[in-house]
């Protein structure tokens, strides 16, 4: 495994208190796979994301064991974590335009990245490593003397990207690397993503809304809702045989492009209030087949032909 995630709880200190952002999630990364985070903003997926890297504000408190590699990076501190970033653990950001310094260059950009982790590096083979992964996102590197801001949405996510694959690290988190951009660029985003993933055979974790994007790239998926990894399979078993009513409510809300079905569908209620989580399940006052148990009883993660799912209703499937 190139990640192990164990009872990670990530809270946030705030005015009235804690927010639950993140409770016992359990999730583990093999070599080369893709994993996708999907679920509504405010559900914990960014949060995740950004903890593996301990980039998340001061008021955050991370709980738990992060094993990369086998070893646990929860307890390092900013000076051991620098030389993690970039290097072994990578990201890529939703919004390029304030991820990218607008004063700097892109060669500067990239020089600044492989010089933090390599020092002695000549200059002319760093410009080398940055011109060659430019090439492979579809940049000519002849623009590696403009500015971020000279560069369309996608251009800048494809920079964003390059970045990010420098150094050739083994795990990249790819917050919501398509937002804002149209449909053609996303496909495009997309494929150069899944191309480079397996020429670097590298692994990576996917956190989208997008669940026909999620679906071209993850191997598996992890659904997440207020804070809980929910449910946790395949790709196909996800889109095929959802097990949560949570997971089953979010597929159905995607429109439907066949003409004869106008209905649109929608997931009624909004998102607990964190600072003060239910007893219980979290999506219980927004699911069809909640009973009383649900209300009060945090459910367990249960197995159910190879899908974990945290719902009281595969209680009886425990073995």
């Amino acid at each position: 495994m190139i990640l192990q995630i164990k009872n990670l709880n990530i809270n946030y200190e705030v005015r009235n208190g804690w927010v639950s952002a993140v409770q016992n999630v359990n999730l583990s990364i093999k070599e080369n796979e893709t994993v996708g985070l999907v679920g509504e903003s405010g559900c914990g997926k960014s949060t995740l994301g950004k903890s593996l890297l301990k980039i998340l504000p001061k008021n955050a408190r991370i709980d738990g064991e992060i094993l990369f590699k086998g070893e646990n990076i929860a307890p390092y501190n900013e000076r051991q974590m620098r030389k993690i970033r970039g290097k072994n653990i990578s990201m890529i950001f939703q919004d390029p335009m304030t991820s990218l310094n607008p004063i700097m260059k892109v060669k500067d950009l990239f020089l600044e990245t492989i010089k933090a982790h390599y020092p002695k590096i000549p200059e002319d083979e760093a410009f080398k490593m940055s011109a060659k992964i430019l090439e492979e996102v579809g940049i000519d590197p002849v623009r590696m003397n403009e500015y971020s801001f000279q560069f369309s949405g996608g251009m800048r996510q494809r920079v964003m990207i390059a970045l990010s694959l420098v150094l050739k690290p083994d795990l990249v988190i790819a917050d919501e690397p398509t937002t804002s951009l149209d449909v053609i660029v996303q496909a495009q985003i997309m494929e150069v993503l899944k191309k480079l993933k397996d020429e670097h055979n590298m692994s990576m974790i996917l956190i989208t809304h997008d669940l026909g994007v999620v679906a071209e790239l993850a191997d598996r998926i992890g659904v997440m809702y207020a804070g809980h990894l929910v449910e946790l399979s395949t790709a196909e078993k996800i889109y095929y045989e959802p097990k949560h009513p949570y997971t089953q409510a979010l597929l159905k809300s995607i429109p439907n492009t066949n003409i004869d079905d106008r209905e649109l569908r929608y997931i009624p209620g909004d998102l607990p209030n964190l600072v003060k989580p239910p007893k219980g399940c979290r999506f219980a006052n927004r699911c069809p087949y909640a009973t009383e148990k649900c209300h009060n009883e945090v459910p367990p993660d249960f197995e159910v032909d190879g899908t974990r799912v945290k719902c009281w209703l595969y209680e009886k499937v425990k073995a």
